[in-house]
């Protein structure tokens, strides 16, 4: 039997996180011995046993051939590789937009802050409306492939506007992941922009965002996105 492979934290940082992925590939594979992977492609046991090691992101070839030899889907676990390439060249460059000082992506940092903008997609959106059916916004679940993170955003429509031109106006948008319970909210005064909350960390079970509208202090309105599985 091979030597037992080392833990790995994939919290520390993207590199680990890529191979804390490659090695579930492998075990869903049935944990074929690196001999036995090599023997299948055009790599060294040694190669294809760095790649999972977390030290460093593997090149995209020794990566196809690891993928290959588990039966994996190459052209996704590619696209994985150049999103997870790119999150480790915003780390060590961030974003010059910003207008906070970087932090590496994590549970409770702001997205701003951790470069999540370049990239960053809206996974599921959702309008948000009164019990009278008035549409006051739209909820939204947003998600950076290449930093592997997630958070709520609120943007709220002419109708809130108005609304909040008359009456003090809050909302409060949080991100939920439902594998640990975590939830992070904020609230505060609408300011006829975006409200968007912090980060969590995906590829661990479904997320989802939630926003709720309080006019004079009473709630007034709460949407849901959908609950998503995001990698």
């Amino acid at each position: 039997m091979g030597r037992k492979e080392k833990p790995l934290d994939p919290a520390a940082g993207l590199a680990g996180r890529f191979a804390a992925e490659l090695r579930a590939l492998r075990a869903r594979a049935g944990n074929p011995s690196y001999r036995d992977m090599a023997a299948r492609v055009h790599f060294s046991r040694s190669a294809l046993a760095q790649a999972a090691s977390g030290q460093a992101l593997p090149t995209l070839a020794v990566l196809s051939g690891y993928v290959k030899a588990c039966g994996g889907d190459v052209p996704r676990w590619e696209t994985r590789w150049h999103e997870i390439q790119q999150g480790l060249q915003l780390r060590e460059a961030p974003t010059p937009d910003s207008a906070f000082p970087y932090e590496p992506p994590a549970d409770g940092i702001d997205p701003d802050a951790a470069g999540c903008g370049p990239d960053a997609i809206t996974v599921h959106a959702r309008r948000v409306a009164t019990d009278s059916r008035l549409i006051l916004g739209q909820v939204q679940l947003r998600y950076s492939p290449a930093t592997g993170a997630a958070w709520c955003r609120f943007e709220g429509f002419s109708s809130l506007d108005h609304l909040a031109t008359r009456q003090p106006v809050d909302i409060d948008v949080q991100v939920c992941r439902e594998t640990d319970g975590t939830q992070l909210s904020y609230r505060s005064r609408y300011v006829f922009d975006y409200h968007w909350s912090d980060l969590l960390r995906t590829a661990t079970g479904p997320l989802f965002a939630r926003a709720h509208i309080y006019i004079d202090d009473a709630l007034a309105a709460t949407g849901e996105s959908n609950r998503l599985p995001l990698p």
